[in-house]
């Protein structure tokens, strides 16, 4: 009788998944409108809604460096109609810097990966340094602040382990709710440098609106090919980028898992899109499902290393 009903029951389940999306996605992005991530959902989402069947609807939930939208998510069911727009932050910074109310690996489903975007200094055009040997100059002869889109952000991590590359000069930690207001404090002058994600400042720094000082990589960026990487501007083995990929709560069933990554694949190829990415400063990252949660576990057990290494004081 039980193996009847429970045959009956799945039989009843088989098409309404078959059937997934009947309706909108709504997917959170856990930072503020205008960066890198809010920018490569954006520019992905309509095109994912097309071979999905149904539109993508972009809530931003800015808060705790991503933590605060993953909360969300997780208190949705794992039906597939409420995802994330994860990064770095959410699933292997955060767990070195702060207290987490969930687990960063095992309570998501992981997805896609999309991409992956280095961290790039930048100044802001009220001050003239051109190097981080000049940056520390200007901080012993008066008060330095750097924004970041939020303690526990890739560019908290970045702004802090450049501070100890340099001998801890009196640059002092100024967060915002998000990329996007912290580019605009250097724009305006309330901060002096910034580690963005190139994706969030390439046309700033194309409009003369903020410096590009140097990148966090170990190779230049065809995007902005005159900027130097960090070890060209004097400071050797720094390396802090970020990525974005879609998640959901755990549970989504690998039906779902596998329409939502062979859609992203197909949207990440479509030559426009993939054109319009690379120009951000983005590098196409695509992987399966599987080999997404395996990424997500090597990058959290490397970054929690760093930031211990780096003598960074959880928050």
């Amino acid at each position: 009788m039980l193996r009847t009903l429970a045959a009956v029951a799945a039989a009843i389940a088989l098409p309404a998944l078959a059937a997934w999306p009947e309706k909108p996605i709504k997917m959170l992005i856990g930072y503020a409108p205008g960066g890198s991530t809010d920018v490569v959902a954006r520019l992905i989402s309509p095109k994912l809604g097309e071979k999905l069947g149904q539109p993508i609807v972009i809530e931003n939930k800015p808060g705790g460096a991503g933590d605060f939208a993953a909360e969300l998510m997780l208190q949705s069911p794992p039906d597939g109609y409420t995802l994330m727009m994860t990064t770095v932050a959410v699933h292997a910074i955060n767990p070195g810097l702060m207290k987490q109310r969930f687990d960063p690996i095992n309570d998501f489903t992981p997805m896609a990966l999309v991409c992956s975007y280095p961290m790039i200094m930048i100044g802001s055009p009220q001050s003239t340094f051109k190097t981080p040997a000049e940056l520390k100059a200007l901080a012993a002869s008066q008060p330095t602040f750097y924004s970041s889109s939020g303690v526990g952000s890739p560019g908290h991590l970045s702004g802090e382990l450049l501070v100890k590359a340099l001998g801890n000069p009196n640059i002092t930690h100024v967060p915002y709710k998000g990329g996007a207001p912290s580019v605009m404090a250097i724009m305006s002058g309330e901060a002096q440098v910034n580690f963005a994600t190139l994706p969030a400042v390439v046309p700033q720094i194309r409009g003369g609106k903020v410096r590009a000082i140097a990148l966090a990589s170990k190779e230049r960026n065809p995007a902005v090919p005159d900027v130097p990487t960090m070890a060209e501007a004097g400071i050797p083995d720094f390396d802090v980028g970020t990525w974005s990929g879609i998640i959901g709560p755990k549970g989504v069933p690998a039906d779902i898992v596998k329409k939502v990554n062979d859609a992203v694949a197909d949207v990440v190829n479509d030559p426009v899109i993939r054109k319009r990415l690379l120009e951000e400063g983005a590098e196409i990252r695509l992987m399966s499902a599987a080999e997404f949660g395996q990424f997500m576990r090597t990058e959290n057990q490397r970054w929690v290393k760093v930031v211990k290494d780096a003598g960074i004081t959880p928050q």
